[in-house]
């Protein structure tokens, strides 16, 4: 913050944990709100599994690691081939593409999140 301002944050509320093991927590900042994804690890450890992708407008990942970005929201106009995320394994990052066109209808992680191969990412219709 710059010298002499003040910045006031504000804890809403912390919502339930959805079926993937996210919660969206809601704060202010200098009383503008902000809703933040975030994945609770308890939650994850304590058995949650994520859906495996299965076809074309499912993309999952392509090997192990962590989501280190997220290029897209929901919402989202893609065409196949654009860069929705990044994965961070072996020490190497790797663009995650589109599988399809269409608009971004879910994103099942949020950056940190450690993901499976094979582990649904985002769904496209």
């Amino acid at each position: 913050s710059e010298k002499g301002r003040r910045t006031i944050i504000r804890l809403v509320s912390i919502a339930a944990p959805r079926e993937d093991g996210s919660r969206v927590v809601t704060f202010e900042v200098n009383g503008e709100r902000w809703f933040v994804p975030v994945t609770d690890q308890s939650v994850i450890t304590e058995g949650a599994v994520r859906r495996k992708a299965s076809g074309p407008n499912e993309v999952g990942s392509p090997m192990p690691g962590v989501i280190v970005g997220l290029k897209i929201k929901e919402g989202d106009v893609v065409k196949e081939g654009d860069a929705l995320a990044t994965l961070s394994a072996m020490k190497m990052e790797t663009v995650i593409p589109a599988t399809a066109a269409g608009v971004v209808k879910h994103i099942a992680v949020n950056v940190g999140d450690k993901v499976e191969g094979d582990d649904l990412l985002v769904e496209i219709e």
